[in-house]
């Protein structure tokens, strides 16, 4: 097959390269996507609300948290209102709130979302005698006028959280504290500050003996998206295996170079935010003009890892959540380094996990995404890899685990075939 040559080598260059003049927007983008000087976005009113007697309660006063009102519709409806940071915006309408009561008692819950739709099954996470449960909603009543839903739920005294996804282990606050668990040979650093002024950080285990000229890098972005956890757990398992014992990743460590940036996004995480940025903007649209101290921050790190020492990307993976299983290649004509790896990855993944009918999606380079960036800047292959919103956190393991060992094995193989 013949190949397209439309790479740019030195990322300085790359920096001042339009690829995306006639990109507007993917069909599910609100108008003004590529936008992304930014907005003044409203912030939510950390508060408790009490309405009814007895009183049911709900509040927003913890990290991730959105929901911004709450009324009695009649003696046993209740109303959450739920609005994004700004709009016109994608429909990820996320929610995270504690509710309770002042006496046990079943009342019918609403979550109505502004210019949004329902899209996240609710997840109930409380503790009964000390002992933390969970729960998933799966009988709800979609309103088709308004795009709400409606269920059934018992409450009492004791505060339950309800959440479009479980909370154990997403926040900002938790990606802090795991750094305590981290072997020695990773280090922590911080490339850039938020608007909001929290740290992008940059994960690093390098290659001692790459052994090959330049040592070859392997970039891991995830959690652009604040809403898109399927995506962030799968590359927590998957990051987790590459700096394992195992004697694959102790071989891929010691050959390839891997910087993981965790969370892109920290103040739409710390915000609860649907999408955007504390400027309002969708970062994974930032990736030519870098209006945002977030991909600035990035691109900063990785084009002066590249230019300045013996260092080459060779790979690069962003994950995010949608729902289906997908990955998105870049086109298989188009020429990269490593050539088609996705392509040859992505045959290993949906033979591994056939019940979760993973597919993929060629598209074109012309979109300002991260996946493109890396393209663009370092002719490298890169992947979008989207993990089904709803998957079970047990399936989201296995598959981050195993898709770390094939694409360790595939990676030092193409790298022993570059000898």
């Amino acid at each position: 097959m013949n190949k397209l040559l439309i790479l740019t080598i030195v990322p300085i260059i790359a920096l001042g390269c339009k690829s995306s003049e006639n990109f507007t927007g993917f069909s599910y983008d609100p108008p003004g996507v590529t936008n992304t000087t930014g907005v003044t976005t409203k912030q939510q009113a950390k508060r408790v609300i009490g309405v009814g007697t007895p009183k049911v309660w709900v509040g927003n006063e913890f990290e991730g948290a959105r929901a911004n009102d709450f009324v009695q519709l009649n003696e046993d409806t209740y109303q959450v209102t739920i609005y994004p940071e700004n709009a016109p915006i994608n429909n990820s309408p996320w929610f995270a709130f504690s509710i309770w009561s002042d006496s046990s008692r079943a009342i019918n819950l609403k979550l109505l979302y502004k210019s949004g739709k329902h899209r996240y099954k609710p997840k109930i996470t409380g503790k009964t005698q000390g002992v933390t449960y969970t729960h998933i909603i799966e009988q709800i009543e979609y309103d088709t006028t308004d795009g709400s839903v409606t269920f059934a739920l018992h409450v009492d005294s004791a505060k339950k959280t309800v959440s479009a996804h479980f909370m154990n282990g997403i926040l900002f606050s938790d990606l802090q504290k795991s750094h305590q668990s981290l072997p020695d040979f990773v280090t922590v650093d911080t490339v850039g500050f938020s608007h909001m002024g929290f740290p992008i950080l940059e994960y690093t285990s390098d290659a001692p003996e790459p052994g090959l000229g330049a040592n070859p890098v392997l970039v891991l972005l995830s959690r652009q998206h604040p809403p898109e956890v399927a995506g962030y757990r799968a590359f927590q398992s998957l990051w987790r295996e590459l700096i394992s014992d195992s004697e694959l990743a102790k071989s891929f460590r010691n050959h390839v170079t891997i910087k993981a940036y965790p969370m892109v996004n920290p103040d739409g995480v710390v915000n609860g935010h649907w999408r955007h940025n504390f400027k309002g903007v969708d970062l994974n649209r930032d990736w030519e003009n870098f209006n945002q101290p977030e991909t600035k921050a990035i691109r900063d790190a990785l084009v002066s890892l590249v230019s300045e020492s013996e260092y080459r990307v060779f790979y690069g993976i962003d994950f995010h959540s949608t729902n289906e299983n997908i990955l998105y290649p870049i086109l298989e004509e188009v020429v990269t380094t490593p050539d088609n790896f996705t392509q040859r990855w992505a045959s290993i993944i949906k033979e591994e996990h056939p019940d979760l009918y993973f597919r993929t999606e060629e598209f074109d380079t012309n979109s300002p995404i991260a996946k493109n960036w890396i393209y663009h800047s370092f002719g490298a292959d890169a992947v979008t890899f989207e993990v089904e919103d709803e998957l079970d956190q047990g399936q989201i393991h296995l598959l981050g685990v195993q898709s770390a060992q094939s694409l360790m094995t595939l990676l030092l193989k193409e790298l022993e075939n570059t000898k």
